[in-house]
């Protein structure tokens, strides 16, 4: 039997706990943090929905085509194999080539007639991970919408919740990476998860856990005499310790490792790829309640400029979809069965928002002159299921190209936009999407969903015409 020497032993370094995750933990980037005096807009009252504990937002992240997907159109540029059918929903799908997400599709609404600002990756994937457009002026204190909500929901915090309230799979694979936390506490950062390498995550013995805890009254009797020659790193220190109290409560927490052990069964229902461990990971977070309210799942890699349903090639629509297909409609599958950890009679769809879009669209018609299509943001979809959202419905629409929106499917004469996805997601979650915060590092205010767009005012409301 092994005899144990030092803490080293028996836990990851910190090296070694980065390469599971937890970059976020470290990434706050403002250097200045000041009280939170948050309150909601004198000239406006909402009531926020407050139907989800949890939300998943399932990022297509480099766009998939939208008028090959969901919001189907035939085009010059169509693959000859699709073989595409009218849903009871009332739609025309290509079920052939999305044959477990087309069961699960009267669990899902769909939204058709969005909008973005932005028509470049980069901005575009910053535009969906902050619900706002890319401001360099700014950009160092603004946190990320995950960031915001585990801030707003620190007070529903039970004793027992040791998981990060926000938690990512892969966002490092996209070209901005994992926002910071702007000007909030380093607490509030992503726990962002490689989920190949989370699947290796250990669990300690007794023998272990008591050797940590002996480690960990020394460490902190040495944080406590150093304090005051440490005070002048300020954020820096904070994030560190914060990273170290959070790594420490999940190492000797047996449902951490647990969340993180899948079964055969599982790779072959959701797929032996990074999107489909990263769904399977994510219900097990759920199902755990261990405090994870939000999951980013990330899948990279649908910027297909050239061969976009060319098969001879690696890098195409067709492998995307193969690894999309089975991750996502098994997750939705499985929030529809499993029963809610904290609502009885509940299940935990019932409990969760569940959100998948790309930062915008694909151009339609005819494919480019190298067989792709390029970047199109003047009309695309977003999807829901789950809290509340009734399946099956399908707002707005687009031309008979998939070009602009003859439809805009909602209250208001303008196109959504992701700012809409945002206040849906806050007022789900119980959070009056109208809050300012004025005591910011820069003094400049910042609103919850700004109104106050790239080209001007915009409406700010959630998609209530999701719910029915």
């Amino acid at each position: 039997m092994k005899t144990w020497k030092t803490v080293a032993d028996v836990v990851p370094t910190r090296r070694e706990l980065l390469r599971f995750g937890g970059l976020g933990l470290l990434g706050a980037s403002a250097e200045m943090v000041l009280p939170w005096k948050a309150k909601a807009a004198t000239s406006r009252k909402v009531t926020p929905r407050g139907t989800a504990k949890n939300v998943i937002f399932y990022e297509i992240s480099g766009a998939i085509s939208h008028i090959e997907s969901f919001d189907f159109k035939e085009s010059a540029g169509l693959p000859k194999d699709f073989q595409v059918e009218k849903l009871p929903t009332g739609i025309y799908f290509p079920t052939n080539q999305f044959p477990r997400i087309t069961k699960i599709m009267d669990k899902v609404a769909i939204q058709r007639s969005f909008v973005s600002h932005e028509e470049v990756h980069l901005r575009g994937q910053y535009y969906v991970q902050a619900g706002r457009p890319l401001n360099v002026a700014f950009a160092k204190e603004i946190p990320s919408v995950g960031s915001v909500v585990a801030k707003e929901l620190e007070s529903r915090r039970r004793e027992t919740d040791t998981f990060p309230t926000y938690v990512s799979f892969s966002l490092d694979t996209n070209q901005v990476g994992a926002l910071s936390t702007g000007f909030l506490q380093p607490q509030y950062s992503v726990f962002d998860l490689n989920p190949v390498e989370a699947m290796k995550s250990m669990s300690l013995d007794q023998k272990a856990i008591e050797l940590l805890e002996e480690r960990w009254r020394v460490l902190a009797r040495l944080r406590e005499l150093n304090r005051g020659r440490m005070s002048g790193f300020g954020k820096f220190i904070d994030a560190y310790e914060d990273f170290s109290d959070t790594g420490k409560k999940l190492l000797t927490d047996p449902r951490w490792p647990a969340a993180f052990k899948l079964t055969d069964e599982d790779l072959k229902r959701y797929g032996n790829s990074a999107p489909g461990m990263g769904c399977a990971l994510a219900r097990n977070l759920l199902k755990q309640s261990g405090g994870t309210r939000y999951v980013h799942i990330c899948q990279h890699g649908w910027d297909h400029h050239r061969t976009i349903w060319d098969r001879s090639v690696a890098d195409n629509h067709y492998a995307l979809i193969k690894d999309f297909d089975p991750a996502l409609a098994s997750l939705i599958e499985d929030l529809a069965v499993t029963p809610s950890p904290e609502t009885p009679g509940k299940m935990l769809l019932d409990d969760t928002l569940v959100v998948f879009m790309s930062e915008f669209g694909r151009t339609p018609g005819a494919l480019n002159f190298i067989k792709g299509r390029d970047h199109h943001k003047h009309v695309f979809p977003a999807m829901f299921a789950g809290a509340g959202v009734k399946g099956g419905l399908v707002r707005g629409a687009s031309d008979k190209d998939g070009a602009r929106c003859v439809d805009t499917g909602w209250n208001s004469k303008a196109q959504p936009r992701i700012e809409n996805v945002v206040a849906t997601i806050y007022s789900a979650l119980g959070i009056d999407w109208t809050k300012e915060v004025h005591d910011t590092p820069s003094r400049r205010a910042y609103v919850y969903v700004d109104s106050l767009g790239a080209n001007g005012f915009i409406p700010t409301d959630e998609l209530n015409g999701i719910y029915g």
